[in-house]
């Protein structure tokens, strides 16, 4: 009889169900980001109007903030032209790269099981899918983040492609520069590999040519932040260190801000399409396990990492409300632990039963399974039903490309505020015309919501695209002028 271990099947079963597990999050991550909340709120208007001003002629100093992921969304733009999937696509591939990126860091510091179960409860948290599909840079500084200490992992630990790993950490350095709060990253990486024995002895033995293209190639990506820093040092630093605006109200940012990540309900009107509380409870319950555990075990180098982020970042995240994206690479290594921490004590308890060991998976599931049916559930059914969030988010670019499809060409007549995003799809479209006020000579014309009261009396109105909504459904209006 052959045994199990016998079969091709048996031998590649972590592999499989590693693939298997990547391809459900994956399809999740897309799903949701594609047809969830469905619309782009006003700060992704923003940043596709910033990403599309990119240019050597146009090119400001205060461009630079942001300015890896806003030519990631100019590429993105100039392949695809402008709709809510190329818009959004720049940060769906850096979602996918920051979960494969998770996986990796955990893997390395804990056992399969953990490293499974955080990164799918982690993946499919309300707060990463939200910034996974959101056309804004925040997830940038997450994916930086977490491959900047998978890339000083490899490094730290002898593994192979020592050059690509260095070369990779001096670029993610660099690039954390141009990102809020970035340099914070930066100065964590340095002080750990300063203070921590351990790293610091084999940082000591690492080959100084290796270091040296690391360094030079690290230099070559600041130049143009440096440029911009020389012309204006004050308005692009005080963004670059994630300092608040104004320093008025820094109690109610402090309480709105701890309130939208871990409260149990909104405080706001969700204006900007944010969906609260980012963190559901029972994890953050166990990131605070995890968290305390840290503490007991500060001599690892994971919490020499965290106790310094932690200093830094959370005060940050408390007193600017827009900062609170930097909590999550936080929560990636306080949700592990904590997960660590819960399977090694069920196995401390019953070290050779058995039998007690497999029950103690059944209250794990349980807890595994709850947490992704509660993010999941929240994100989905909450960016769709909540009116205060929906009403954040505008279908519009959709419906005018839908349009475009049934017309060989369109005039649209939009408002004076929808113009840029209009005129930024008509630049990579040449069937469609944007115009604030209505030409004598045209025929037809396909007017929005906001710009319909500017059409002729005389004009007859031919039909009504609408979208799925409730209130103020009605978005574009189809004219065509009568003989």
């Amino acid at each position: 009889m052959r045994k199990p271990a016998d079969y091709t099947l048996y031998k590649y079963r972590y592999v499989l169900s590693y693939f298997c597990i990547a391809v459900i999050l994956v399809a999740v991550l897309w799903i949701g980001a594609l047809y969830t909340p469905g619309g782009l709120r006003e700060q992704e208007i923003k940043s596709v109007s910033q990403a599309s001003m990119l240019s050597r002629q146009t090119l400001e100093p205060s461009m630079v903030v942001n300015l890896p992921y806003y030519l990631l969304q100019r590429l993105s733009i100039f392949v695809f032209g402008v709709s809510e999937f190329s818009i959004k696509l720049p940060s769906i591939a850096l979602g996918t790269l920051t979960m494969l990126g998770i996986f990796m860091l955990i893997r390395a510091w804990f056992k399969p099981n953990v490293a499974v179960i955080s990164t799918i409860v982690l993946a499919t948290s309300t707060h990463f899918l939200f910034q996974a599909q959101d056309g804004t840079p925040g997830i940038t500084f997450s994916a930086v983040a977490v491959w900047l200490m998978v890339a000083g992992m490899y490094v730290t630990r002898g593994k192979h492609f020592h050059t690509f790993w260095k070369v990779l950490g001096g670029v993610l350095m660099s690039v954390a520069l141009y990102l809020p709060m970035g340099v914070y990253l930066d100065l964590i990486i340095i002080i750990v590999a300063l203070v921590h024995p351990h790293i610091r002895a084999i940082i000591k033995r690492l080959p100084k040519k290796k270091l040296l293209i690391a360094l030079l190639v690290g230099l070559a990506a600041m130049a143009p932040l440096v440029y911009a820093l020389i012309l204006e040092p004050k308005v692009i630093g005080k963004v670059l260190l994630g300092l608040p605006s104004d320093f008025v109200h820094l109690k109610t940012n402090a309480l709105l801000s701890s309130l939208s990540l871990f409260g149990f309900a909104a405080t706001d009107s969700a204006a900007d399409g944010l969906l609260r509380p980012a963190y559901a409870m029972p994890l953050t319950a166990i990131a605070l396990l995890g968290f305390c555990r840290l503490l007991a075990t500060h001599y690892t180098a994971r919490s020499y990492v965290t106790i310094l982020m932690s200093l830094v970042m959370v005060p940050l995240a408390l007193l600017n409300y827009n900062n609170q994206y930097v909590i999550f690479v936080l929560m990636v290594i306080a949700v592990a632990t904590g997960f660590d921490f819960l399977i090694r004590y069920w196995y401390r308890l019953f070290p050779c039963n058995p039998y007690a060991r497999v029950a103690g998976l059944l209250p794990l599931s349980v807890l595994v399974s709850g947490l992704i049916y509660i993010s999941v559930n929240q994100y989905f059914n909450g960016y769709t039903y909540n009116p205060a969030v929906v009403r954040a988010y505008n279908s519009d670019l959709s419906l005018v490309n839908a349009q475009l499809q049934r017309q060989k060409s369109m005039t649209l007549l939009a408002d004076v505020g929808e113009i840029p995003i209009y005129n930024l799809a008509a630049h990579y479209n040449k069937s469609l015309t944007v115009a604030t006020e209505l030409n004598p000579e045209a025929t037809q014309a396909v007017a929005t919501r906001a710009a319909r009261r500017k059409i002729p009396k005389e004009w007859q109105l031919e039909s009504i695209i609408t979208n799925a909504r409730a209130q103020n459904g009605d978005r574009l209006y189809v004219y065509k002028k009568l003989p």
